[in-house]
């Protein structure tokens, strides 16, 4: 098997595996070496002892890495083939460049596809990007997002400045999904949650892409936004196992993600996933109030639902209900015996 087709999840034998390395170096040639799938040539520039960090994450031509080095060194690098770069230069002390563009912290960096990457690193240096085939994140934006990939990054330059809120939200997405598509990996439900954590991945660098290009918004209809948090409701509850994505979403009611949110926002406030969860909550909260001497195991009850990281889950429904779901359950277990 190649490279190509080990990054795309092409495997003879087995289901797809999500694919974890996490290194430490203290030589740049070994630093070159250790992101998968790429071919990288490193030369340290600034003098001094060599020191690197990686963790990477992989799953079916979707990549979330983070790359941390010490000294300043010039890289010439070559990502998947067919695939986009996009990310966030997350420590840049000192001078430094990303395709030929000078870099700050905090910056939105890309690379278009099949493109020869130039990227010299200040003298302590962090970025954080995601690696996603072209016709993945290209259908994903003319499904979705009803846009033109292609156009968009026509005017997206490789190195652009974004707003504070799109910069946390993407800064987000790529570290908190890194950190729990490694800790799931190898658990039953771990498809499904990089399936719920690349959609938002590729929401998120979307709404980057389309802030850089500065893309026009669509005209919404706004006599049918309480129809779409009706039926997104609907739909919800009809899927209790495995929570939609935006993306499913967009797709079965025919509308942009800009048209999906705006309705929530204009209808209850609210985003359509915070919306979901909620919705979600609600039905979980019934269950223990309803059968409290049937529930053996709450977390059964959240899985039910779709709810697999406990400690999430719990800040989640204590946020929303102002109690434990444990407490919830026990009172509940008190007043039926009443």
């Amino acid at each position: 098997m190649n490279f190509q087709e080990e990054f795309l999840g092409i495997s003879a034998t087995g289901g797809p595996k999500i694919h974890l390395v996490e290194r430490k170096t203290t030589d740049v040639l070994e630093q070159a070496d250790a992101l998968p799938f790429w071919s990288q040539d490193y030369t340290q520039l600034s003098k001094g002892t060599f020191a690197g960090a990686l963790t990477s994450v992989t799953n079916q031509g979707v990549q979330v890495f983070r790359e941390t080095m010490n000294r300043a060194v010039d890289q010439i690098a070559h990502a998947p083939s067919d695939a986009y770069v996009i990310g966030l230069a997350t420590i840049i002390e000192g001078d430094a460049s990303w395709g030929l563009l000078p870099v700050k912290a905090n910056t939105m960096i890309t690379l278009d596809k099949n493109t020869e990457l130039v990227f010299r690193t200040s003298k302590l240096s962090e970025i954080t990007a995601a690696v996603i085939t072209s016709q993945r994140l290209e259908e994903y934006a003319a499904q979705v997002e009803w846009i033109d990939l292609r156009k968009t990054m026509e005017s997206v330059k490789p190195v652009e400045l974004i707003s504070p809120e799109i910069t946390a939200r993407l800064q987000a997405s790529l570290t908190d999904g890194m950190h729990y598509a490694s800790q799931f990996r190898d658990t039953a439900d771990a498809q499904q949650i990089w399936r719920l954590f690349e959609n938002d991945l590729m929401a998120t660098c979307l709404q980057g892409l389309l802030q850089a290009s500065n893309s026009p918004n669509h005209n919404h209809d706004h006599r049918i936004h309480r129809y779409i948090v009706n039926r997104v409701r609907d739909l919800t509850l009809s899927s209790s196992g495995y929570p939609l994505t935006i993306e499913e979403l967009c797709i079965s009611l025919r509308i942009s993600r800009r048209t999906l949110n705006h309705a929530f926002i204009r209808v209850l406030g609210i985003t359509p996933v915070a919306y979901m969860r909620n919705v979600r909550l609600h039905r979980i909260r019934a269950e223990l109030q309803s059968a409290p001497h049937q529930v053996r195991y709450i977390a059964s009850v959240a899985a039910k639902w779709g709810f697999w990281h406990m400690s999430l889950f719990s800040r989640y429904y204590r946020e929303l209900f102002g109690e434990t779901p444990i407490e919830t359950l026990s009172r509940s277990r008190i007043g039926e015996r009443h």
